[in-house]
């Protein structure tokens, strides 16, 4: 579990790292009309590529993580293939449904099939746990989507050409690690696993099209009552935060379902039981410091990573998006692992309608009455309201582990780097200094009091790590002809 949530982790590390290098680039070459373009266009590409290529992504991780002999790798392409092929339809409904463009329309097609055929490699590794292999990708891919993405800023390129170079990189990153993916050997294609795999996914795909939907919502209604320009300013606000806390949060999760499903096929529910406390205690105490950091911070984040024109909103509503992301990563890292398990997807689709209703509900009433604070606020309200309603479900599926000590105990220590923050923000002012200061400090601080409360096993793991490095060498005893026998040390 630990060594599979660092390759994971490390690749979100990056992909954060390198998402916050193209927040401070991309806010200052683009306006935020074109990054408005830019941001409503990944929120459609993300729509299309749930309808299309959702069952195939989910059947991926639930049968490959099967292990044994089990192998649906070419079945998994050619599923894939089937539905690239309703391409055009999909086109055809964003045009009819949408105030878009036909040209900015097109390119989000193109970038969810990019999209969908990267993420189903991906899916297929973390399957067949080569976490090296999905590190390794995430970061080509990271790198070069910035890389193509710088060149076209500077020659003058808009938020559609963003749009082309990252959907460039998703079909290259793909090309490069197919060998490894495929790696042999490969079983052929059955027909009856494509049967299996509608039957599995399809529910499914509802639940991801409908969460598509939640996601892209907020987005789009800003797009929609506001213009691109409010549009980019919420998107790079919302995109920056889910950089900090979702990322973490997914990695965990790349790691938690897999081997989870590894763990009930082999042990039942009594041995993956064990696997899902930890994991929640992991989740919470990587994202939960995240989040109160986020908040406490957010004017000395926008001031640092985001282009002036993007600043002042940001440092208004990053702090409650934070929190929004909080319920988000509770859901899909670990109240989704109860559905997989159960495989009662028909309860993520639940989840996810009740979500979509309640968006619909909260967010145009607080959009238009506090605009793009009211559009984060009932963000919060929507994701707190899946969280629970989500929980509540899986009494029905499987039922989740809580461990209320080992929250209380993640709740405590992130209090204790709250009280410090509060504290030395006065004394602050500003700037990329102050702001290496508060993340330097909350970071001991949070880690520090995690290993005073041992969360996670931490103070255990470190006492044991220190007890193997001082144990002694063993003697040996060297025999000797006429003589006692005499002990040496190892050298």
């Amino acid at each position: 579990m630990l060594s599979q949530t660092f390759h994971y982790s490390v690749a979100s590390v990056v992909s954060a790292v390198i998402g916050l290098l193209s927040a401070v680039v991309f806010t200052r070459l683009l306006s935020p009309e074109e990054y408005g373009v830019y941001v409503v266009g990944l929120s459609t590409a993300g729509i299309v590529s749930a309808l299309l290529f959702t069952w195939v992504r989910v059947s991926a991780l639930r049968f490959q993580s099967e292990g044994g002999a089990v192998d649906v790798r070419k079945t998994i392409f050619v599923a894939y293939l089937i539905s690239a092929l309703a391409a055009p339809i999909a086109l055809l409904v964003a045009t009819l449904t949408t105030s878009v463009s036909l040209e900015r329309n097109l390119a989000a097609v193109f970038f969810a099939l990019g999209l969908g055929l990267f993420e189903l490699g991906q899916e297929l590794l973390k399957a067949r746990l080569q976490s090296f292999a999905f590190m390794s990708a995430s970061i080509v891919r990271a790198c070069l989507a910035f890389t193509l993405c710088l060149a076209a800023a500077l020659l003058g390129g808009g938020g559609l050409c963003q749009l082309a170079m990252v959907t460039i990189t998703y079909f290259v990153t793909t090309t490069l690690f197919a060998s490894t993916i495929l790696r042999s050997p490969v079983a052929g294609p059955k027909i009856s696993d494509l049967r299996t795999f509608a039957g599995f996914g399809i529910p499914i795909t509802l639940s991801g099209i409908v969460f598509a939907l939640h996601a892209a919502l907020d987005r789009m209604l800003v797009f929609h009552f506001m213009g691109d320009h409010a549009a980019g300013q919420y998107g790079a606000s919302a995109d920056l935060v889910r950089q900090i806390i979702l990322i973490p949060a997914v990695s965990i999760a790349s790691a938690t379902i897999p081997l989870a499903v590894r763990a009930y096929t082999n042990g039942g529910a009594g041995e993956a039981r064990p696997h899902l406390e930890f994991s929640l205690e992991i989740l919470l105490a990587a994202v939960l410091p995240a989040v109160v950091g986020v908040a406490l911070t957010s004017g000395y984040i926008a001031g640092v990573i985001l282009g002036s024109e993007f600043r002042e909103t940001a440092a208004r509503i990053m702090p409650i998006l934070a929190f929004a992301w909080l319920f988000q990563s509770i859901s899909q890292s670990y109240v989704h692992a109860s559905f997989h398990l159960a495989k009662t997807p028909f309860m993520m689709t639940t989840q996810s309608i009740a979500m979509l209703i309640a968006n619909l509900l909260v967010m145009p009433v607080l959009l238009a009455r506090f605009g793009l604070v009211g559009a984060a606020a009932s963000l919060v309200i929507v994701e707190a309201f899946g969280a629970g309603f989500g929980w509540y479900l899986t009494r029905k599926a499987f039922p989740l582990p809580f461990n209320a000590f080992q929250v209380l105990r993640i709740v405590a220590a992130t209090a204790i780097m709250a009280l410090v923050l509060t504290l030395l923000k006065p004394l602050l002012p500003i700037g990329i200094v102050s702001f290496g200061v508060l993340a330097a400090t909350g970071c001991l601080v949070y880690v520090a009091a995690a290993f005073a409360f041992d969360i996670a096993g931490l103070r255990k793991a470190v006492i044991a790590y220190g007890a193997r490095r001082n144990v002694p060498a063993p003697s040996i005893t060297v025999p000797s002809r006429g003589l006692p026998s005499m002990s040496t040390r190892e050298p």
